[in-house]
């Protein structure tokens, strides 16, 4: 999936027998470059060939991915590509599986593909995000980070840093007093994954009357407050965190 040539993407079905992404600093590249290959848009996908000219190809592609990784790969809360699913059953015996392809071989084959072509798809709707099964929000909680891991918890309770429901930029002073507490480092691309994932609200750059310098703020989804309001909640915060 993260070779440089295209080939596979000539393909209508591409399987992937192995979903295993790689760890610590390369978390996400993975799921980030499956992302176009999955839905569309978009619609034109790139293909690279070796010794010829790149040209673009329409994206027709379905992607069924395979493992035996139970967190084979990170996905957000708002992931709205992957239909993730997994099966607790035992490993099938060599008996069983020679009576599995026998019914395949003999009448199983016609069977599948009857019931696949009489099953009614007229309510299907191709853009409406797959449903959030267990396993999906297994892969979201697991697939975090040790501090993002943290920071949602420490969001969803409203402790510490986040008591008051509103926090606002400088991000990396509050990255840093956050990595005192949690003992390792907290990049700020870690603190905006927690916000998004603990449900937190993208509030822009805000000022107000008392303080004309603007500030990005984020708030905890059941604060209500004007955007003024929001502003000022932010300086008692850092003022009292700068007097400590």
């Amino acid at each position: 999936a993260t070779s440089q040539w295209g080939y596979q993407l000539e393909s209508e079905i591409v399987i992937i027998n192995e979903l295993k992404e790689p760890d610590a600093s390369t978390r996400r590249v993975l799921a980030n470059k499956l992302k176009p290959i999955i839905a569309a848009p978009p619609e034109m996908l790139p293909i690279n060939r070796k010794g010829l000219h790149p040209y673009m190809m329409c994206n027709r592609l379905l992607v069924l991915a395979f493992t035996n990784d139970y967190i084979p790969i990170s996905l957000p809360t708002s992931d709205r590509r992957w239909m993730c699913v997994w099966t607790h059953a035992p490993k099938m015996t060599p008996d069983d599986g020679a009576k599995m392809w026998e019914w395949f071989n003999v009448s199983g084959f016609s069977a599948i593909g009857a019931w696949l072509h009489a099953r009614n798809v007229a309510h299907f709707k191709a853009g409406a995000p797959p449903p959030m099964t267990e396993y999906k929000l297994s892969l979201v909680e697991h697939g975090m980070s040790a501090s993002e891991s943290h920071i949602v918890e420490m969001l969803r309770l409203r402790v510490g840093e986040f008591s008051c429901g509103v926090i606002g930029s400088p991000f990396q002073a509050l990255c840093d007093r956050l990595a005192t507490g949690l003992n390792s480092k907290v990049p700020p691309s870690a603190l905006m994954h927690a916000l998004v994932e603990a449900g937190w609200v993208d509030c822009g750059r805000l000022s107000s009357a008392d303080y004309t310098t603007k500030k990005h703020v984020f708030k905890a989804p059941d604060v209500s407050a004007s955007k003024s309001e929001l502003r000022r909640m932010c300086e008692p915060t850092l003022s009292k965190l700068r007097a400590v």
